[in-house]
């Protein structure tokens, strides 16, 4: 995958595991290099699989041995794409070569691992991030902006709507997502996305409140519906549903804020733009990050893009990059520790709707 960058300094980087996610992370290293002007090749050397791969990029090494690729020292980072119950080994083993790491989310299976995760790599010092992706669309963070100017006034409440359908399917009967070891459902995969969106733009979360479904029992051992209540820090209420099995057209993760003053509301069919509703006047405006440099820097132009997911993905891996390359380290990236807060928001939900009753975050 290397490709012929002249004198420009090489990041390499391994990929764990080679399922979808996997894929669409090396794509975001062809897209980094084709599209944005890095100060550096971004260089997907390595894929580690348990089994040899039928068929491998060409110029990448399909190693099975993840000893092997965190010995190599012409590797600069590794980015796990493996199930979630395998993510605290591979990173006790890339602590121990002092690899800094990109993870996929969630961390990993629970957040017991993940917190005895977390706080090796911070005491490691080694550089870390999280694929918690929708914090690099441009819509979400001038949505942030729009709350932080006070454009709707005082905030009264907020939905935020996450659905799929792939596991309507019987054919995902089995998958490892179904499975007790994958940590959880609905919420843990999905979930935990719209948990860091609220924290990212309204504030922390303190009181929660779950309700978790299983719609096919014979199907799977988790969650397949998550609705849950949060109280914010800042008095902030609102509410957040996910699921895997909401059949619609068109997938759409959707966020709503009301206020004193009027309305905002994001979509991820429309990942660079804003609906903004003014109470008083009764117009509706549509704002577009498009024009806004410091909201689209690594993100590309509506004419370029790939769609939002492959879009974030390929952001997120450049800033990281960045990170590991000592060129910039942008305060949007996600760490591991936001994505332990995330987490164990998340594992308070699941308390919640374990006792049938509000759970406080910080008691977990």
């Amino acid at each position: 995958m290397n490709l012929d960058m002249g004198t420009k300094k090489q990041i390499n980087f391994a990929i764990v595991g080679f399922g979808g996610i996997a894929r669409t992370h090396a794509l975001a290293a062809y897209i980094a290099n084709l599209n944005f002007n890095l100060p550096y090749n971004l260089n997907l050397h390595s894929i580690v699989t348990r089994k040899k791969l039928e068929s491998v990029p060409k110029g990448v090494i399909n190693s099975l041995s993840i000893n092997e690729v965190l010995e190599n020292r012409d590797i600069d980072f590794i980015d796990i794409c493996t199930p979630n119950d395998s993510h605290e080994e591979i990173t006790m083993k890339a602590l121990l070569y002092s690899k800094p790491i990109y993870c996929e989310k969630p961390l990993t299976s629970s957040y017991e691992k993940a917190l005895a995760m977390t706080t090796n790599v911070s005491c490691s010092g080694i550089k870390n991030a999280t694929a918690l992706i929708y914090r690099y669309l441009p819509a979400l963070r001038m949505l942030k902006e729009e709350i932080e100017d006070g454009t709707i006034g005082q905030i009264i409440d907020f939905k935020v709507t996450l659905y799929h359908k792939s596991y309507l399917s019987p054919k995902k009967k089995g998958a490892w997502r179904t499975l007790e070891e994958s940590g959880g459902g609905a919420l843990l995969d999905l979930g935990i996305h719209l948990v860091d969106m609220i924290e990212y733009t309204l504030g922390e979360i303190e009181t929660v409140n779950c309700a978790a479904k299983i719609f096919f029992q014979d199907r799977t051992k988790v969650d397949e519906i998550a609705s849950c209540d949060f109280k914010l820090k800042n008095e902030i209420t609102g509410s957040l549903e996910v699921s895997r099995i909401f059949a619609e057209a068109e997938e759409e993760t959707a966020f709503k804020i009301y206020g004193s003053k009027g309305s905002i509301r994001f979509s991820s069919h429309k990942p660079y733009s804003i609906q903004v509703y003014d109470f008083e006047n009764g117009s509706t405006k549509i704002k577009n990050a498009s024009s806004m440099p410091h909201l689209m820097k690594y993100y590309p132009g509506e004419k370029t893009s790939l769609g939002f997911l492959q879009d974030c993905h390929t952001s997120s891996l450049i800033n990281f990059a960045n990170f590991v390359a000592d060129y910039e380290k942008n305060p949007l990236m996600p760490t591991f520790e936001d994505a332990l807060r995330a987490q164990r928001v998340v594992e308070a939900c699941y308390k919640a709707a374990a006792a049938n009753k509000a759970i406080e975050v910080d008691s977990i």
